[in-house]
């Protein structure tokens, strides 16, 4: 990255350089990586500036193909030793890029930029080829993003774009680093994006892919940094990609709609869009039924032959008076679609009635059948209790009817939408009201019209493997991937068996797996489980309420993993300072709904993005591993800080401070953070503090 500039008139250092545009474009075919990095400056000062482009290498990486221009014309470069490159990356740390301590002792590709006149942008374009190493169908990519800034200058416009291209089917693609989109054009290829705006990078871009031609792909990653304490997992699960559906199942499909006074207007007109999709969209084969329901239930399939089917009043059918006839496909389109436009918006919100309406009867156990539930409120009519609601519809359900749940505005009963979609075998998805909710509702049928493998169960054979989050494994459907966090005790290689089934046919896979006994890389499975169990925690706790055990629980788990929860108690950094109105704006978050309602692209990710990353979105804090920031009086604090403690300062960019780095290279993440932070270390606690005049 383009890192130091200099002043040609004073000849000294100065940050007063705007990154307007960063793109990385990484292409991969089958190994071989190449990596194209465009970045466009403007120097805004009345003065030339001169610059070095730094670029860190590894000794297990072989870069090829290195090449670096400024505005379309070559420019030089060359590759220093360790001990020169150690020189260069102080330099720059101590001149504003502290990101750079990170990659002491590793060599550097270097470039001398000539001066950029004053008030002018230049673009610079650089590019490198690699071989990506595979390991157990598992390979990882790793681009140093956390360098991509300049001192404390945010990126204006930042863009990554990876494309994979395989002669083997890819089957898992993770990033733990970003929210990326993945878009497959066949089972060979796959796109994998990210960008942002007004972003200081403080992570470095990964992302892990793997390949198999077997049905389903399973991937699995290991953290154990002692073998006397358990291990952390992530698994995996990728069903093989199929652009065309090779066998249609008929099903049953039952859409439950609420149109109740909330939801007039625009609302209900873009749900009736979404719902006349999904029934143009039905195989031949299938059957199914619309339900209305605010403070009344109607069938479509009870009005069938009445002649004012589209106008007029509802009748008042009792729920448990209705018939549960199913339609036909050729039988029902047309009219579905004509009952559908004659829907609208007013009285209350009765869903205990309405689910047990589509429970009336028992599915064909031969068809598989499903029960698609949208509504943006809370239920106020009947039945209101969450837990009552929630056992009639247990009762009713018997666990053969999958509900798949799709809650609409700020308004939703998150707990209990969430609960009634993972009691009943189905996924929840969340639109925010100025979202369009025909293309999140359509995306969501287009999936649960295409599952293949239902029912999942896990065998890890002589690994003990426990503390499983999800705790309760969700169907797998096309186009997505299972992921499964847990805690193992013993270690080593051991065949980890998947269980289902693909309509009424029983499937089993398996493969060849290692539990290692120390794995010091992939430090971010600890925070990523701990985050995911909190969530589960809080969820069942906030439907079922709060015992002692149960917040304890939340608050070991918080406290020793850093994951910020309602119990999180933030230190003062000086007595009578306690920052009670962090501590009360966590608890609103967590409070607060319209937070937490997000269109979620995966199954897998929604528990960790709807109950801690959207809850805390507003929320200032850094992760290192299992170390959490978290800004205090504008300086980054360690969590584990006591506040009391006495505190040893060292001078940003002096002696001491590279002597730190030296002494304790698992610091160097840490000191790249920012120049003024407190944090803990071997029971010694450590401020760094801008330079003394």
């Amino acid at each position: 990255m383009l890192t130091l500039f200099r002043n040609e008139e004073h000849g000294d250092y100065t940050s007063q350089i705007e990154i307007n545009q960063f793109r990385v474009k990484i292409g991969i075919n089958n190994q071989l990586a190449k990596t194209k990095i465009s970045q466009t400056f403007t120097n805004p000062n009345n003065a030339e500036v001169d610059g070095i482009y730094i670029f860190p290498v590894s000794d297990d990486t072989a870069l090829s193909n290195l090449a670096l221009s400024i505005d379309g014309n070559p420019v030089e470069g060359r590759l220093l030793s360790q001990s020169d490159a150690r020189r260069i990356y102080r330099t720059s740390a101590k001149h504003g890029n502290s990101a750079f301590l990170e990659y002491q002792g590793l060599k550097a590709y270097v470039v001398e930029v000539p001066s950029i006149p004053a008030m002018t942008t230049q673009t610079f374009d650089f590019e490198y080829s690699q071989i990506i190493e595979v390991d157990s169908d598992l390979a990882q990519y790793t681009y140093p993003l956390s360098i991509a800034k300049y001192g404390n200058r945010r990126i204006e416009n930042l863009s990554v774009e990876m494309i994979i291209e395989s002669d083997s089917e890819l089957r898992t693609v993770y990033s733990p680093s970003h929210e990326v989109t993945i878009n497959r054009s066949d089972d060979k290829n796959v796109q994998i994006q990210f960008s942002d705006q007004n972003i200081e990078p403080d992570e470095d871009f990964q992302c892990f892919y793997s390949v198999s031609n077997e049905e389903f792909g399973i991937t699995l990653l290991t953290h154990r940094a002692d073998e006397d304490e358990d291990g952390y997992f992530m698994l995996l699960v990728s069903p093989k990609y199929e652009k065309q559906k090779t066998e249609v199942i008929e099903k049953d499909f039952i859409f439950v709609l609420d149109h109740s006074g909330s939801m007039a207007g625009q609302k209900v007109e873009q749900t009736k869009e979404a719902l006349k999709y999904c029934v143009n969209n039905l195989n031949d084969g299938d059957r199914f039924n619309l339900i209305l329901f605010n403070t009344q239930i109607t069938s479509f399939s009870d009005r069938l032959n009445v002649n004012d089917l589209w106008v007029g009043s509802e009748p008042e059918i009792p729920y448990n008076r209705m018939s549960n006839q199913l339609v036909t496909v050729q039988e029902g389109r047309k009219k579905a679609v004509a009952f559908i436009d004659g829907i609208h918006g007013t009285g209350g919100t009765n869903i205990n009635d309405a689910m047990l309406r589509a429970l009336t009867e028992k599915p064909d156990p031969e068809r598989p059948r499903i029960i698609v539930f949208l509504t943006d409120g809370c239920p106020t009519v009947g039945v209101t209790n969450d837990a009552e609601i929630l056992n009639n519809i247990a009762d009713a359900n018997d666990n053969q009817s999958r509900i798949f749940v799709f809650g609409v505005g700020y308004d939703v009963n998150v707990h209990l939408l969430d609960k009634l979609a993972e009691d009943n075998g189905g996924t929840r998805n969340y639109v925010k009201p100025e979202e369009n909710i025909e293309v999140a509702v359509s995306s969501l049928f287009n999936k649960m019209n295409d599952p293949v493998l239902v029912d999942v169960a896990l065998n890890f054979g002589d690994i003990i493997a426990k503390e499983l989050a999800p705790s309760k494994l969700p169907d797998l459907f096309r186009e997505e991937q299972l992921t499964v966090f847990g805690r193992y005790e013993k270690f080593g290689e051991t065949n980890i068996k998947i269980r289902g089934s693909i309509g009424t046919e029983p499937k089993e896979f398996s493969k060849h797996v290692k539990f290692k006994d120390i794995e010091k890389e992939n430090d971010f499975l600890p925070t990523l489980w701990a985050t995911r169990r909190i969530a589960e925690l809080v969820d069942d706790a906030a439907l079922n309420g709060y015992t002692e055990e149960v917040r304890q629980e939340i608050e070991r788990l918080s406290k020793e993993y850093d994951v910020v929860t309602p119990y999180t108690e933030f230190r003062p950094l000086n007595d009578g300072t306690f920052r009670r109105s962090y501590v009360s704006n966590i608890r609103q978050a967590y409070a607060a709904s319209k937070d937490v309602v997000e269109v979620v692209s995966n199954s897998e990710s929604i528990l960790l993005q709807k109950n801690i990353e959207h809850r805390l979105h507003d929320i200032d804090q850094k992760y290192i591993g299992r170390k959490a920031f978290h800004r205090q009086n504008g300086i980054l604090v360690d969590s584990s800080y006591d506040g009391v403690s006495e505190r040893k300062e060292i001078e940003f960019g002096g002696a001491e401070y590279f002597k730190l780095a030296d002494q304790y290279p698992e610091l160097r993440k840490i000191l790249r953070l920012e120049k003024q932070m407190i944090f803990c270390h071997n029971d010694v606690t450590y401020e760094i503090i801008l330079p003394k005049k």
